[in-house]
Protein backbone atom coordinates (compact mmCIF):
# COMPACT_ATOMS: atom_id res chain seq x y z
CA UNK A 1 0.00 0.00 0.00
CA UNK A 2 1.37 3.35 -1.01
CA UNK A 3 1.90 5.89 1.85
CA UNK A 4 -0.18 9.05 1.64
CA UNK A 5 1.81 12.25 2.08
CA UNK A 6 -0.14 15.22 3.45
CA UNK A 7 0.74 18.80 4.18
CA UNK A 8 0.53 19.99 7.79
CA UNK A 9 -2.61 21.93 6.96
CA UNK A 10 -4.23 18.87 5.35
CA UNK A 11 -3.38 16.67 8.33
CA UNK A 12 -4.60 19.16 10.92
CA UNK A 13 -7.81 19.73 8.95
CA UNK A 14 -8.34 15.98 8.74
CA UNK A 15 -7.95 15.62 12.53
CA UNK A 16 -10.29 18.54 13.20
CA UNK A 17 -12.97 17.03 10.91
CA UNK A 18 -12.77 13.75 12.80
CA UNK A 19 -13.12 15.45 16.18
CA UNK A 20 -15.92 17.74 15.00
CA UNK A 21 -17.85 14.79 13.60
CA UNK A 22 -17.85 13.03 16.96
CA UNK A 23 -21.03 14.10 18.76
CA UNK A 24 -19.70 12.72 22.03
CA UNK A 25 -16.98 15.38 22.11
CA UNK A 26 -19.30 18.31 21.45
CA UNK A 27 -21.11 18.11 24.78
CA UNK A 28 -19.03 16.55 27.53
CA UNK A 29 -18.07 17.16 31.15
CA UNK A 30 -14.59 16.55 32.56
CA UNK A 31 -13.41 16.45 36.19
CA UNK A 32 -9.93 17.52 37.33
CA UNK A 33 -7.74 19.96 39.30
CA UNK A 34 -7.08 23.53 38.13
CA UNK A 35 -3.49 24.58 37.51
CA UNK A 36 -1.70 27.36 35.54
CA UNK A 37 -4.80 29.56 35.83
CA UNK A 38 -4.60 33.06 34.33
CA UNK A 39 -6.85 35.76 32.88
CA UNK A 40 -5.90 37.47 29.62
CA UNK A 41 -8.02 39.77 27.49
CA UNK A 42 -11.08 38.95 29.59
CA UNK A 43 -10.72 35.22 28.93
CA UNK A 44 -9.60 32.46 31.32
CA UNK A 45 -6.83 30.04 30.38
CA UNK A 46 -5.93 27.08 32.59
CA UNK A 47 -5.02 23.41 32.61
CA UNK A 48 -7.14 20.64 34.03
CA UNK A 49 -5.12 17.75 35.40
CA UNK A 50 -5.25 14.52 37.28
CA UNK A 51 -2.45 12.19 38.40
CA UNK A 52 -1.60 11.04 34.89
CA UNK A 53 -2.59 13.67 32.31
CA UNK A 54 -3.30 17.33 31.62
CA UNK A 55 -5.79 19.13 29.35
CA UNK A 56 -5.65 22.76 28.15
CA UNK A 57 -8.88 24.69 28.73
CA UNK A 58 -10.18 28.10 27.78
CA UNK A 59 -13.26 29.98 28.99
CA UNK A 60 -14.21 32.91 26.79
CA UNK A 61 -15.72 35.74 28.80
CA UNK A 62 -14.42 34.78 32.22
CA UNK A 63 -16.34 37.33 34.30
CA UNK A 64 -18.50 34.64 35.91
CA UNK A 65 -15.68 32.16 36.50
CA UNK A 66 -14.71 31.94 40.19
CA UNK A 67 -11.96 29.32 40.28
CA UNK A 68 -8.29 29.28 41.28
CA UNK A 69 -5.26 27.01 41.16
CA UNK A 70 -5.79 23.89 43.24
CA UNK A 71 -9.57 23.80 42.89
CA UNK A 72 -11.23 20.52 41.96
CA UNK A 73 -13.78 21.37 39.26
CA UNK A 74 -16.04 19.85 36.66
CA UNK A 75 -16.06 21.66 33.32
CA UNK A 76 -18.80 21.40 30.72
CA UNK A 77 -18.19 22.13 27.05
CA UNK A 78 -16.65 20.73 23.90
CA UNK A 79 -13.33 19.78 22.38
CA UNK A 80 -11.85 22.10 19.80
CA UNK A 81 -8.81 21.49 17.60
CA UNK A 82 -7.06 24.60 16.24
CA UNK A 83 -5.87 23.84 12.73
CA UNK A 84 -3.32 26.67 12.55
CA UNK A 85 -1.48 25.76 15.76
CA UNK A 86 -2.28 22.06 15.82
CA UNK A 87 -3.39 22.47 19.44
CA UNK A 88 -6.31 20.81 21.14
CA UNK A 89 -8.25 22.82 23.71
CA UNK A 90 -11.34 22.22 25.72
CA UNK A 91 -13.79 25.11 25.28
CA UNK A 92 -15.46 25.59 28.67
CA UNK A 93 -19.09 26.67 28.70
CA UNK A 94 -19.57 26.21 32.45
CA UNK A 95 -17.46 25.20 35.44
CA UNK A 96 -18.54 23.87 38.84
CA UNK A 97 -16.20 23.82 41.83
CA UNK A 98 -15.93 20.51 43.69
CA UNK A 99 -13.25 21.45 46.24
CA UNK A 100 -9.49 21.88 46.59
CA UNK A 101 -6.95 19.55 45.04
CA UNK A 102 -4.86 17.29 47.26
CA UNK A 103 -1.56 19.06 46.46
CA UNK A 104 -3.06 22.46 47.25
CA UNK A 105 -4.52 21.12 50.50
CA UNK A 106 -1.07 19.87 51.55
CA UNK A 107 0.33 23.30 50.69
CA UNK A 108 -2.20 25.07 52.92
CA UNK A 109 -1.67 22.66 55.83
CA UNK A 110 2.12 23.11 55.74
CA UNK A 111 1.73 26.88 55.41
CA UNK A 112 -0.53 26.95 58.49
CA UNK A 113 1.93 24.81 60.47
CA UNK A 114 4.98 26.94 59.63
CA UNK A 115 3.05 30.15 60.19
CA UNK A 116 2.12 29.05 63.72
CA UNK A 117 5.79 28.25 64.38
CA UNK A 118 6.68 31.86 63.57
CA UNK A 119 8.71 31.42 60.38
CA UNK A 120 6.70 34.03 58.43
CA UNK A 121 6.63 36.84 61.02
CA UNK A 122 7.17 40.34 59.63
CA UNK A 123 9.26 41.47 62.61
CA UNK A 124 12.04 38.96 61.79
CA UNK A 125 12.41 40.10 58.18
CA UNK A 126 15.88 41.50 57.40
CA UNK A 127 16.12 44.79 55.49
CA UNK A 128 17.34 44.63 51.91
CA UNK A 129 20.66 46.55 51.57
CA UNK A 130 20.27 49.76 49.61
CA UNK A 131 23.78 49.75 48.13
CA UNK A 132 24.59 46.11 47.36
CA UNK A 133 27.90 45.53 45.57
CA UNK A 134 27.54 41.80 44.92
CA UNK A 135 24.31 39.77 44.61
CA UNK A 136 23.95 36.00 44.72
CA UNK A 137 21.25 34.42 42.55
CA UNK A 138 19.96 30.88 43.02
CA UNK A 139 18.28 29.86 39.75
CA UNK A 140 18.71 27.90 36.56
CA UNK A 141 21.91 28.88 34.75
CA UNK A 142 20.03 29.06 31.45
CA UNK A 143 16.77 30.66 30.46
CA UNK A 144 15.00 33.98 30.57
CA UNK A 145 15.13 34.40 34.38
CA UNK A 146 18.87 34.90 34.75
CA UNK A 147 19.03 36.92 31.53
CA UNK A 148 16.34 39.29 32.83
CA UNK A 149 18.18 39.73 36.16
CA UNK A 150 21.52 40.41 34.45
CA UNK A 151 19.98 42.81 31.89
CA UNK A 152 18.17 44.85 34.56
CA UNK A 153 21.26 44.90 36.77
CA UNK A 154 23.62 46.12 34.06
CA UNK A 155 21.13 48.76 32.90
CA UNK A 156 20.96 50.19 36.42
CA UNK A 157 24.51 49.66 37.67
CA UNK A 158 27.40 48.28 35.61
CA UNK A 159 29.50 48.00 38.78
CA UNK A 160 27.20 45.54 40.62
CA UNK A 161 28.35 41.92 40.38
CA UNK A 162 25.94 39.01 39.85
CA UNK A 163 27.09 35.59 41.12
CA UNK A 164 24.92 32.68 39.93
CA UNK A 165 24.53 29.43 41.84
CA UNK A 166 23.13 27.12 39.13
CA UNK A 167 20.22 25.10 40.48
CA UNK A 168 17.34 23.04 39.24
CA UNK A 169 14.11 24.93 39.80
CA UNK A 170 11.65 22.06 39.39
CA UNK A 171 11.58 18.32 39.50
CA UNK A 172 13.48 15.80 41.58
CA UNK A 173 16.48 17.17 43.46
CA UNK A 174 15.55 20.83 42.92
CA UNK A 175 14.78 21.45 46.60
CA UNK A 176 18.23 20.25 47.74
CA UNK A 177 20.05 22.32 45.10
CA UNK A 178 18.17 25.48 46.08
CA UNK A 179 19.00 24.87 49.76
CA UNK A 180 22.66 24.27 48.85
CA UNK A 181 22.71 27.59 46.99
CA UNK A 182 21.49 29.47 50.07
CA UNK A 183 24.08 27.70 52.24
CA UNK A 184 26.86 28.54 49.77
CA UNK A 185 26.09 32.25 49.62
CA UNK A 186 25.95 32.41 53.43
CA UNK A 187 29.60 31.29 53.53
CA UNK A 188 30.71 34.28 51.44
CA UNK A 189 31.34 37.60 53.17
CA UNK A 190 31.22 39.47 49.86
CA UNK A 191 27.56 38.64 49.10
CA UNK A 192 25.14 41.37 50.18
CA UNK A 193 21.80 39.96 49.02
CA UNK A 194 20.45 36.59 47.81
CA UNK A 195 17.77 36.26 45.11
CA UNK A 196 15.85 33.00 44.65
CA UNK A 197 14.21 33.09 41.23
CA UNK A 198 12.31 31.09 38.63
CA UNK A 199 9.49 31.72 36.16
CA UNK A 200 5.85 30.78 36.56
CA UNK A 201 4.47 27.28 36.57
CA UNK A 202 1.88 24.92 37.94
CA UNK A 203 1.63 23.99 41.59
CA UNK A 204 3.58 20.84 40.74
CA UNK A 205 6.31 22.86 39.04
CA UNK A 206 6.63 25.10 42.11
CA UNK A 207 6.68 22.16 44.56
CA UNK A 208 10.45 22.60 45.43
CA UNK A 209 9.63 26.09 46.72
CA UNK A 210 6.86 24.79 49.02
CA UNK A 211 8.89 22.60 51.37
CA UNK A 212 9.62 22.84 55.07
CA UNK A 213 13.32 22.24 54.44
CA UNK A 214 13.60 25.32 52.21
CA UNK A 215 11.63 27.48 54.67
CA UNK A 216 13.99 26.54 57.52
CA UNK A 217 17.05 27.30 55.40
CA UNK A 218 15.68 30.73 54.48
CA UNK A 219 14.85 31.38 58.15
CA UNK A 220 18.43 30.51 59.21
CA UNK A 221 20.08 32.62 56.48
CA UNK A 222 22.29 35.47 57.67
CA UNK A 223 21.90 37.17 54.30
CA UNK A 224 18.66 38.93 53.30
CA UNK A 225 16.72 36.93 50.71
CA UNK A 226 14.42 38.16 47.94
CA UNK A 227 11.93 35.63 46.55
CA UNK A 228 11.05 36.03 42.87
CA UNK A 229 9.30 32.73 42.23
CA UNK A 230 6.53 32.31 39.69
CA UNK A 231 4.17 34.89 38.26
CA UNK A 232 2.54 37.71 40.19
CA UNK A 233 -0.47 35.52 41.01
CA UNK A 234 1.66 32.61 42.28
CA UNK A 235 2.47 32.33 45.98
CA UNK A 236 4.88 29.86 47.54
CA UNK A 237 6.19 29.15 51.03
CA UNK A 238 9.49 30.57 49.78
CA UNK A 239 7.68 33.90 49.31
CA UNK A 240 6.31 33.91 52.86
CA UNK A 241 9.63 32.93 54.47
CA UNK A 242 11.87 35.32 52.51
CA UNK A 243 12.62 38.85 53.65
CA UNK A 244 10.93 40.28 50.57
CA UNK A 245 8.61 38.84 47.94
CA UNK A 246 8.51 40.41 44.46
CA UNK A 247 6.29 39.42 41.50
CA UNK A 248 9.02 38.73 38.92
CA UNK A 249 12.80 38.18 38.67
CA UNK A 250 13.15 41.52 36.86
CA UNK A 251 11.56 43.31 39.82
CA UNK A 252 13.96 41.45 42.14
CA UNK A 253 16.88 43.01 40.27
CA UNK A 254 15.18 46.42 40.37
CA UNK A 255 14.90 46.17 44.16
CA UNK A 256 18.30 44.62 44.90
CA UNK A 257 20.42 46.86 42.65
CA UNK A 258 20.80 50.57 43.33
CA UNK A 259 20.64 52.90 40.34
CA UNK A 260 24.22 54.07 39.81
CA UNK A 261 23.25 56.73 37.29
CA UNK A 262 20.55 58.12 39.55
CA UNK A 263 23.02 58.37 42.42
CA UNK A 264 25.51 60.18 40.17
CA UNK A 265 22.78 62.60 39.09
CA UNK A 266 21.80 63.22 42.71
CA UNK A 267 25.40 63.94 43.69
CA UNK A 268 25.79 66.29 40.73
CA UNK A 269 22.55 68.03 41.69
CA UNK A 270 23.79 68.44 45.28
CA UNK A 271 27.06 69.89 43.98
CA UNK A 272 25.16 72.29 41.72
CA UNK A 273 22.85 73.34 44.57
CA UNK A 274 25.83 73.94 46.86
CA UNK A 275 27.60 75.96 44.17
CA UNK A 276 24.45 78.01 43.53
CA UNK A 277 23.91 78.54 47.29
CA UNK A 278 27.51 79.63 47.94
CA UNK A 279 27.63 81.87 44.84
CA UNK A 280 24.35 83.53 45.78
CA UNK A 281 25.49 84.20 49.33
CA UNK A 282 28.82 85.57 48.14
CA UNK A 283 27.02 87.91 45.76
CA UNK A 284 24.62 88.97 48.53
CA UNK A 285 27.54 89.62 50.89
CA UNK A 286 29.33 91.57 48.16
CA UNK A 287 26.29 93.78 47.66
CA UNK A 288 25.94 94.28 51.43
CA UNK A 289 29.62 95.29 51.78
CA UNK A 290 29.33 97.61 48.80
CA UNK A 291 26.28 99.31 50.34
CA UNK A 292 28.06 99.53 53.68
CA UNK A 293 31.09 101.11 52.01
CA UNK A 294 28.89 103.73 50.38
CA UNK A 295 27.20 104.44 53.72
CA UNK A 296 30.53 104.81 55.55
CA UNK A 297 31.85 107.05 52.82
CA UNK A 298 28.81 109.30 53.12
CA UNK A 299 29.20 109.53 56.89
CA UNK A 300 32.90 110.34 56.57
CA UNK A 301 32.12 113.10 54.09
CA UNK A 302 29.50 114.46 56.47
CA UNK A 303 31.97 114.56 59.34
CA UNK A 304 34.64 116.22 57.21
CA UNK A 305 32.18 118.90 56.25
CA UNK A 306 32.10 120.18 59.81
CA UNK A 307 33.71 123.59 60.24
CA UNK A 308 37.22 123.91 61.66
CA UNK A 309 35.77 125.81 64.59
CA UNK A 310 33.54 122.93 65.52
CA UNK A 311 36.45 120.56 65.19
CA UNK A 312 38.70 122.72 67.39
CA UNK A 313 35.93 123.04 69.96
CA UNK A 314 35.55 119.33 70.00
CA UNK A 315 39.32 118.80 70.36
CA UNK A 316 39.55 121.26 73.23
CA UNK A 317 36.72 119.57 75.06
CA UNK A 318 38.39 116.21 74.63
CA UNK A 319 41.77 117.57 75.85
CA UNK A 320 40.13 119.07 78.90
CA UNK A 321 38.48 115.78 79.79
CA UNK A 322 41.77 113.93 79.27
CA UNK A 323 43.61 116.34 81.58
CA UNK A 324 41.02 115.90 84.31
CA UNK A 325 41.26 112.12 83.99
CA UNK A 326 45.08 112.21 84.09
CA UNK A 327 45.09 114.45 87.17
CA UNK A 328 42.57 112.24 88.96
CA UNK A 329 44.46 109.06 88.10
CA UNK A 330 47.77 110.62 89.19
CA UNK A 331 46.35 111.54 92.62
CA UNK A 332 44.95 108.08 93.04
CA UNK A 333 48.31 106.59 92.03
CA UNK A 334 50.16 108.63 94.66
CA UNK A 335 47.75 107.56 97.38
CA UNK A 336 47.98 103.90 96.39
CA UNK A 337 51.80 104.14 96.28
CA UNK A 338 51.90 105.39 99.86
CA UNK A 339 49.70 102.53 101.03
CA UNK A 340 51.76 99.96 99.14
CA UNK A 341 54.98 101.41 100.60
CA UNK A 342 53.63 100.93 104.10
CA UNK A 343 52.78 97.31 103.28
CA UNK A 344 56.21 96.62 101.73
CA UNK A 345 57.82 93.78 103.78
CA UNK A 346 61.21 95.51 103.64
CA UNK A 347 59.75 98.57 105.29
CA UNK A 348 58.21 96.39 107.98
CA UNK A 349 61.56 94.69 108.60
CA UNK A 350 63.17 98.09 109.17
CA UNK A 351 60.94 98.52 112.19
CA UNK A 352 62.65 95.60 113.98
CA UNK A 353 60.62 92.72 112.64
CA UNK A 354 62.09 89.61 111.01
CA UNK A 355 61.01 86.66 108.89
CA UNK A 356 61.68 83.29 110.57
CA UNK A 357 62.18 80.12 108.47
CA UNK A 358 62.75 76.53 109.48
CA UNK A 359 63.92 74.19 106.74
CA UNK A 360 62.96 76.90 104.22
CA UNK A 361 59.40 76.96 105.57
CA UNK A 362 57.92 80.09 107.18
CA UNK A 363 57.46 79.85 110.94
CA UNK A 364 54.24 81.47 112.13
CA UNK A 365 53.72 79.66 115.47
CA UNK A 366 55.88 78.45 118.35
CA UNK A 367 54.11 75.12 118.02
CA UNK A 368 56.19 74.35 114.91
CA UNK A 369 59.54 75.02 116.74
CA UNK A 370 61.38 72.76 119.16
CA UNK A 371 64.50 73.07 121.31
CA UNK A 372 67.58 72.49 119.18
CA UNK A 373 65.96 73.56 115.90
CA UNK A 374 68.02 75.76 113.63
CA UNK A 375 66.20 78.85 112.38
CA UNK A 376 66.96 81.41 109.64
CA UNK A 377 66.01 84.96 110.59
CA UNK A 378 65.74 87.48 107.79
CA UNK A 379 66.09 91.19 108.81
CA UNK A 380 66.10 94.35 106.71
CA UNK A 381 69.88 94.29 106.23
CA UNK A 382 70.78 90.57 106.32
CA UNK A 383 70.15 87.08 107.75
CA UNK A 384 70.92 85.40 111.12
CA UNK A 385 71.30 81.67 111.71
CA UNK A 386 70.01 80.87 115.26
CA UNK A 387 69.55 77.74 117.36
CA UNK A 388 66.54 77.38 119.69
CA UNK A 389 67.51 76.90 123.35
CA UNK A 390 64.06 77.35 124.83
CA UNK A 391 60.41 77.63 123.65
CA UNK A 392 57.87 79.66 125.63
CA UNK A 393 54.29 79.16 124.63
CA UNK A 394 51.45 81.55 125.38
CA UNK A 395 50.64 85.15 124.65
CA UNK A 396 53.53 87.49 125.31
CA UNK A 397 51.65 90.78 124.93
Amino acid sequence: MKNLTLSVLQFNTFVKNILDAEDFLSNISIFGEVTNFKISGGHAYFDLKDENAMLSCVKFGAGDLAIKNGDQITVYGKVNFYVKSGRLNFIVAKAETAGMGELYQRFLLLKEKLEKQGYFREEIKKPIPKFAKRIGVVTSKTGAVIRDIINVTKSKNPYTDIVVYPSKVQGEGAENEIVSGIKYFNTRDDIDTIIIARGGGSLEDLAPFNTEKLVLEIFNSNKPIISAVGHETDFTLCDFASDLRVPTPSVAAEVAVFDFYEQVNQIQQIEYNNYYFITKHLNDDKKMLSNLAYSVNDKVKLKLSLSFADVNLLINGINEKINKIVTSKSNNFDAITKVISKLNPLEILKNGYSVIEKNKMKVSSVKSVGVGDELNLTLSDGKILAKVTDVMKGELL
